[in-house]
Parts: C-alpha cells; structure tokens; sequence
C-alpha cells in the first residue's frame, strides 16, 4: 500500500465486475489507480476520506453503444452521461464515426453530426482529417470520461465513394481498406456498421466481409446495427456471424431487439442463433438499452431505392409527386429485399419527433397526431419534414415488447449501451441517454428481479470492457483504473422520461473517473480525468 492515498472509500459493498458476490471492504486510490482493496483500511493519511456506509461501490459504468462522438467535444464533462454512473463510452457506433474524412470534410462532418443529435460540431472539430486527428482532438478537449472510438463503414464508403448505391471499384475498395487500416493502427478498436442507414445499406456482405477482416489482423472487433432488426432480423444475424467468420473476429450485435409486433416473441431464436455461434467458434455478443422504444433519424424510414446519392438529392426527389406515390406503395407492400421497413413496423402514431431544428412546436408529437392537427396525410407529414430538416429531424419510435426486452436482458452475452442520441437546447431526446444504467438497476433489478445486482452490474463494466479489450478497465481490482460509481441500492432510480429526457437520475451520489471526483455527494462536479482509449495490438 502507498504510503500516501489520495482517497479512501470506506465501508462499502463492493460488487467487483466479476458476478461474484458483493462483500465489504475499504478502497484506497492512488494516482489514479486502485491501489488497495482491504477489509478494513483503518484511517490510513488519505487527502479524503469517503463515507460509503449502506452504498454500493462498483466499477464505473461502461456504455457500450453511444453517439457521444461529438457531444465530448462541445461538452467535455459529459454530465449527461457521467451523472448516471458512466466513466467510459464506447463511440463511432452504427457505422458513423467522425473521422476519417474527405478533404473537405466540413460539410459531411455537419451531416454526420446530425446524426449525433443536431448541429453540435464545434468549429474546431470540422478541421479533422484522419482517425488520429479526431483522437488528438478529443485528447485536447480534457474529457470528463475515458472514450474508446470505433471507426466507422459508413463514414469510410462515404470518404471514398460519396453516398452512392453502388459497390466499389477494385481501387476504391482498396481505398477503403486502407482508410480502415489506418484507422485500426491510429486506435480504433473495430469497425462498425449501421446497415439500415445510406449508404451503408447498399454494401453487399463481401464489402463489409472484406473490411473486417482488416479489423481482425489487427485484433479489433465487429459492432453492428443489424441489417434488419424486423422481419428480416434471422437472416441479418447469420449475415453477421458470416461476416465474423470471414473476418476472423467478434462479432459484436448492436442495441439487440425485436423490433414490430408481428415478430414479438422472436428473442428465443436471436439469442439461440448467438449461442450456437459461439459453440462454432465465433464470439458473439450484444448489448441491450432498456425501453420499448428506440430513437434514430426520421429518414432511416425512407426506402432505400428513394434514399440513394445521400439527403440532399433525397430531399429534391421528395418534391415530386410521383416519386413520393412511389414510395408510399413501396412501404404499404411492406418493402422489397432486405431493408427493414420502419414505418410498417411502428405506424405513424409510434414515430414521436424527438428533435427537429426548423420544427421545435412538433416536439413530442407523433407524425400521425401532427397530420391530424394539420388536416393532412401522416405521408405528406413525414416526406416534408424528412426533405426540408434532412438529417437534421429525429424520432423516438415504439416497436418493442417488454417480454422480449426482458428475455434479452437475461442472456448472459447481454450487456448494456444507452444508443442514446445527446440532447441539446430544445430538443427531446430519448431518456436512455440520461437514465439507461440506473433504469436498469432500479426497475429490472430492485423492482422487477429480472437481474440479480451483481449480475447487472457484470453486464455494466467487465463484459464490455472484455469484449471491447478495453484494459485496466471493468474491475474493482489493485492496479486497474480508479473508475468508480457509488450508488445507493435501495433508492437508484431512472428519473427521465420521454417528456422530460434530461432529469438526472436518483441515487448515485459519487462518481469518480480515474481517481478524480466528478459526482459529489449527488451534485454534478465533473472532471477532467477522463482518457482516449487506443487500441492497440
């Protein structure tokens, strides 16, 4: 033990990460580090002391699918997420990264950050080129949590072949290849796909194939929005464990559901399909956020033969009457192929505008009830909005069902990732960037024993911190990270709603990010201890 501890933590019950049982103990902290875990510390010289009687100590809490990319550099304390327990975010998730970029990467990094939750970009942050840069960046921001980026397949198609529904050339494939290489040597620690979204929705699987095997020599993983999570959702999962197979590397399934309620009750065969990958030899994991309903842009509902050559040829065409005819057949008949159709899947009266720039008096309203109030179809609604607000226009939207979002939370390849989109201004975005990891361990834990504590807890910090090879990270362990969240077991509690996204939540009265206090006594500090995580072989 140091002769010197900068803090103590004592009397606490101590749920390590691992599964096992919590126990009591002291923790004594030193240069960022865990340097001791004992029964009983005594009152060893120690700059403070922390009273944790009746308090949970875990490990901080890893979300292992956010859209944080942008949100730490325009705010770099990351109250949003730090104030539920967060120490670490998983980034560049559902094949959007923010590097690397074209030459001129102003306008395509505006997009992109519209994806994240609206104009959010600080003006530094559009002069970013390479994966490195970004990282700099970040590095140079001071985070108030550690980020581990992934890179992008979007991101990557779009630098070399713009937003076009075509494969590749043989040069601009090798392009692509390149770009993921240097991404991977830069740090990355895998490569994502959104293979709902333009363009990635017109990768054929040897594409995506090709690209993560270059993520696999270098020891990284494959994170995926499944192509389809609907209808479809079977066959997507085998296309991803092909992919995995091919690439030689795990495959890592994105924000797991069951998504439309004529394919409720399909999460016994998704999680059988991961089990029976496993046992052939490709490890498969997924993560999970726990609301019936999800969030993403409201032109992911466009069919895919409407959204080619990216939003701003999209919002020309959508002027034209015939086109939109067009596309209202394509989605009654219940789409062609294998996109996932997310109108069908959830009606009008399910998609809820959770952010729009030019829009703000829609907020909170279905595309179905603003059609009503105005008089006019749910279609002509929705083609207006997506072709004046583009990217810039989200939604939550209601597709789950709680059994199925129950069954999943239970695997034991399940961890959790908020997939939450950050809020700014006016928007209302989806309380899961705010309240995910207490939501859990208040309602599925204490209220509803769908998890056992130390069970949940596993799920929150060693399992992706395992999966994602995020080292130092995930335990409470002498010499790992002094990432720590206290909590109270009896009163932790989501607080953010769908009306109110941005209460923070009850019960967590400490947080600390590499030994430095960022939650005190229930009040938001921050910090800035926060570190860039890179991968490296």
């Amino acid at each position: 033990m140091p002769k010197q501890l900068d803090t103590v933590i004592k009397n606490a019950r101590l749920v390590d990460g691992t599964g096992n049982p919590a126990y009591r103990a002291d923790l004594g902290l030193a240069q960022g580090k865990i340097a001791v875990i004992e029964r009983d510390l005594g009152r060893p010289e120690a700059g403070r002391v922390i009273e944790a009687e009746g308090l949970v100590a875990a490990p901080g809490f890893i979300d292992a699918h956010s859209h944080d990319d942008a949100y730490v550099l325009k705010e770099p304390a990351a109250g949003q997420k730090v104030s539920q327990g967060v120490t670490t975010v998983v980034v560049g998730n559902c094949g959007f990264s923010l590097a690397p970029n074209p030459d001129d990467g102003g306008d395509y990094l505006a997009k992109i950050a519209m994806l994240m939750g609206g104009g959010a970009m600080p003006a530094a942050a559009q002069r970013i080129s390479s994966f490195a840069d970004y990282l700099d960046q970040l590095e140079a921001a001071k985070p108030g949590l550690n980020v581990a980026p992934l890179v992008g397949h979007a991101t990557i198609r779009i630098a070399v072949l713009g937003w076009e529904n075509r494969a590749p050339s043989p040069d601009e494939l090798a392009a692509m290849k390149r770009l993921t290489a240097q991404a991977m040597e830069e740090g990355a620690f895998g490569l994502s796909t959104g293979l709902i979204y333009v363009p990635a929705i017109y990768a054929q699987t040897d594409e995506i194939a090709t690209l993560a095997e270059i993520a696999g020599q270098h020891q990284g993983v494959y994170a995926t929005h499944l192509r389809n999570e609907g209808d479809l959702e079977i066959e997507a999962i085998e296309e991803a464990v092909q992919i995995g197979r091919r690439g030689g590397l795990p495959v890592h399934v994105s924000h797991h559901k069951i998504a439309g309620r004529q394919n409720w009750g399909n999460s016994d065969k998704t999680l059988a399909l991961f089990a029976r990958a496993r046992a052939e030899g490709v490890e498969v994991t997924c993560d999970q956020y726990p609301y019936p309903a999800g969030s993403t842009i409201l032109a992911a509902a466009l069919p895919p033969s409407l959204a080619g050559g990216g939003p701003d040829v999209y919002a020309e065409r959508l002027k034209d009457p015939e086109v939109r005819k067009a596309a209202v057949a394509e989605i009654e008949q219940g789409g062609q192929g294998r996109w996932e159709n997310l109108i069908k899947g959830a009606g009008f009266e399910g998609m809820v505008l959770s952010f729009s720039r030019r829009h703000p008096e829609h907020l909170g309203r279905s595309i179905a009830e603003i059609a009503r109030g105005q008089g006019r179809s749910s279609y002509d609604v929705f083609f207006d909005l997506v072709a004046e607000e583009k990217l810039d226009v989200g939604m939550i939207i209601f597709m789950m069902d709680e059994a199925d979002i129950e069954r999943i939370m239970k695997d034991r390849l399940t961890m959790i990732g908020s997939d939450g989109i950050p809020g700014y201004g006016e928007s209302r975005t989806h309380p899961r960037q705010t309240s995910t990891f207490p939501r859990v361990l208040g309602r599925y834990v204490r209220e509803r024993q769908v998890l056992g504590l130390e069970e949940a807890v596993r799920k929150m910090t060693s399992l992706p911190a395992q999966t994602f090879g995020l080292k130092s990270k995930g335990l409470l362990k002498e010499g790992f990270d002094a990432d720590l969240v206290l909590f109270d077991p009896k009163t932790i509690l989501d607080r953010g709603t769908y009306e109110e996204p941005m209460l923070q939540p009850a019960g967590i009265p400490w947080v600390l990010v590499n030994g430095q206090v960022a939650v005190e006594d229930g009040r938001f500090r921050g910090a800035s201890s926060g570190r860039v995580l890179r991968h490296r072989v």
